[in-house]
């Protein structure tokens, strides 16, 4: 196989860093681009208004959409959750980690497939998905349908921690091969990145804590709704 060529490394590396930058800074610089329509996106599925709402289609508006339906998500869920100040802020912080730790995984999945603006794309168009597994979230956290415990519940939340860590490490053992001459790939780089993605994971499980009730299964089964494989064969090294 061709040696597949990049830009020279510390220009590339430094660039692919800034694309992936926060999540949340990259959702406002999508919504700047295309007001929010929050009335008709909190009304209707993100599907639907990516229909209603993108006029010419470009990879640029579907990411902006889908960032856009997302905002107007969060800014409801938050307004629901104003009578409970506490619960609102953790799904906050959890919301900001978890989109944090699906930009990593874009961010490592590019690196190892030798850039390509898919990865790039993929992140906020992960966003609308996420809002809905977080508005199950809250609803669960501040009803009694989030408090039964049971057996299935324990699997669930076993299986993430399992799926989680062995996603690490399979990142932590990639290297290069020899038909590989990425200018992107760093391992200092790729190492504080992923002791930063384990940090995120770590401070979610801490925040979900062990409660085997179906609000933490739940909560524990975002954390492996991987953005990207980390298996070695979907990026053929």
């Amino acid at each position: 196989m061709p040696s597949k060529q990049v830009l020279p490394g510390a220009a590339l590396l430094g660039a692919v860093l800034l694309m992936f930058a926060a999540a949340p800074a990259q959702a406002r610089t999508l919504a700047a681009q295309s007001p929010a329509n929050c009335v008709l996106a909190n009304a209707v599925d993100s599907a639907t208004y990516d229909l209603l709402t993108i006029t010419t289609w470009s990879e640029a508006d579907q990411d902006n959409s889908s960032a856009n339906w997302a905002q107007c998500r969060a800014a409801k869920l938050d307004k629901e959750l104003a009578s409970q100040p506490q619960l609102r802020a953790r799904l906050q912080t959890l919301r900001r980690q978890y989109r944090e730790m699906r930009a990593i995984e874009g961010q490592l999945a590019g690196i190892r497939a030798g850039g390509g603006t898919m990865y790039s794309h993929q992140v906020p168009r992960m966003y609308p998905g996420l809002e809905e597994e977080l508005a199950s979230l809250g609803a669960l956290a501040r009803s009694t349908l989030g408090a039964p415990t049971g057996q299935h519940y324990a699997r669930v939340i076993a299986q993430a921690r399992a799926d989680l860590a062995r996603y690490i490490k399979l990142q932590r053992a990639y290297t290069p091969g020899p038909d590989e001459d990425y200018g992107m790939y760093d391992p200092a780089e790729w190492a504080a990145t992923l002791n930063r993605y384990e940090t995120l994971g770590k401070a979610i499980m801490l925040t979900l804590g062990n409660r085997n009730d179906t609000a933490t299964a739940l909560g524990y089964s975002i954390l492996t709704h991987f953005t990207f494989s980390a298996e070695p064969e979907e990026y053929g090294n």
